[in-house]
């Protein structure tokens, strides 16, 4: 007998129950050993099809879970963006981090106990997932990482995302280096501390 075909005993007991499930499926498929066997696969199967979520799905249902969730209209959010007070901002994000908790509480851990990499994984993912930003990326270059982010929200978004970078960054204790344009962000993240 070939190895795929060798048979395995299996001993178990049921509920009454899913004792009557099988009995009305092996009447169905012939034996109690072709309804296992089916069911098997078919669980097999199942979790195939629903995949582990990815990050970015992950960020989402916890944003939901914590209601920050707050959907605004890209138009309605530019002219908001527009009108804004940027040292009232400024006061805000050195007050309150709130990229620093956001980034915190994706990756699950204090800020100190972090890679950079992890830092700069988790700002592209959250980012990403944010539809701020119409593109978000990062290189390793070697001595930093390059973070490339275009949007079409005007200048004052590319000053009020370039404030809250600079604080997560300083927060971390990384050098960085920055250009920003009316669509643009460009910041290199230095490695050394």
């Amino acid at each position: 007998m070939s190895h795929s075909m060798k048979r395995h005993r299996v001993a178990t007991t049921i509920s009454g129950r899913h004792w009557e499930l099988l009995k009305k499926h092996a009447e169905k498929f012939e034996t109690q050993q072709k309804a296992l066997e089916l069911a098997l696969e078919c669980l097999e199967n199942n979790s195939k099809q629903y995949p582990e979520l990815t990050p970015e799905q992950k960020f989402w249902l916890a944003c939901e879970s914590i209601s920050s969730v707050c959907c605004v209209q890209k138009g309605a959010l530019k002219i908001l963006m527009e009108t804004v007070n940027h040292e009232r901002f400024k006061e805000y994000v050195t007050k309150n981090k709130p990229i620093e908790c956001v980034i915190q509480f994706f990756l699950q851990k204090p800020l100190n106990e972090c890679s950079l990499k992890e830092v700069v994984d988790g700002l592209t993912i959250v980012f990403g997932t944010s539809h701020m930003f119409d593109t978000v990326d990062y290189k390793d270059n070697g001595d930093y990482y390059l973070l490339s982010l275009t949007h079409s929200l005007g200048l004052n978004n590319s000053k009020l995302n370039l404030t809250t970078f600079e604080s997560l960054f300083e927060t971390y204790g990384a050098n960085v280096e920055s250009k920003i344009s009316e669509n643009t962000i460009f910041m290199k993240v230095f490695k050394d501390k």
